[in-house]
């Protein structure tokens, strides 16, 4: 599975940026992703941190560290940020010291994944976490898979989880700080023009009871 997703990114590196983010459904996302980070990490302090998949830099001014398994997404990122860090490397074998980062995030990465994956990504990224420092990630919402009957043909956005689920799997190694819904109107659905009025409603919904019904869940760990 792994080789797919390098050919995927490595053949799509070029034009991700306009492809996933220049339309009005990917600025929308973008800008959720972004109020979420923003309220947990500071743009002046990034030393320290690191973001795993980071492919072409989207979330790079949060971090002077960034990993890719795309060799292509890696190149223009590179290009994009030269004076940070960035390389190509596996999640499950990051090549760090222990303990090094104050801060991880990933995004878009464990949507392509399984279980087994997911928490080998989770031991190693703990490993290199310091004590005291938080890992910052997406999934797709089993709840909402489940109410709309949606149900993935391939690897490309496979995976989905429940919070009960993170929970377990965090274990004794992590303490699950918080979760926040992401997208809970049917965005995709909602003319183009008028999809920004909605930024608001969206973000309240996603801020609610009901947020793990949000098309995707970003979910804060805590090392302990």
């Amino acid at each position: 599975m792994k080789k797919e997703i390098v050919n995927y990114y490595d053949e799509l590196a070029k034009r991700y940026d306009e492809n996933r983010f220049s339309n009005s459904y990917g600025k929308y996302i973008n800008q959720q992703e972004n109020r979420i980070l923003k309220s947990y990490l500071n743009k002046n302090e990034t030393e320290l941190n690191l973001d795993v998949a980071c492919g072409t830099g989207r979330f790079l001014d949060y971090s002077d560290y960034g990993v890719d398994i795309s060799h292509e997404m890696v190149k223009v990122a590179q290009d994009k940020f030269p004076q940070k860090k960035i390389s190509v490397a596996d999640a499950e074998a990051l090549p760090f010291s222990d303990s090094f980062f104050n801060n991880v995030t990933a995004f878009h990465l464990f949507m392509h994944l399984d279980f087994p994956m997911l928490k080998n990504i989770l031991a190693e990224i703990n490993r290199v976490t310091a004590t005291g420092g938080t890992f910052i990630f997406d999934v797709p919402s089993l709840k909402r898979r489940k109410i709309t009957g949606y149900k993935a043909t391939s690897w490309h956005g496979g995976h989905q989880i429940k919070v009960s689920q993170m929970k377990e799997i965090a274990g004794n190694s992590w303490e699950l700080v918080s979760y926040h819904g992401i997208a809970f109107l049917p965005i995709h659905r909602i003319p183009k023009k008028i999809r920004p009025l909605f930024i608001g409603i969206d973000n309240l919904l996603c801020r609610s009871i009901f947020k793990e019904y949000g098309s995707h869940l970003i979910f804060v760990l805590r090392k302990k």
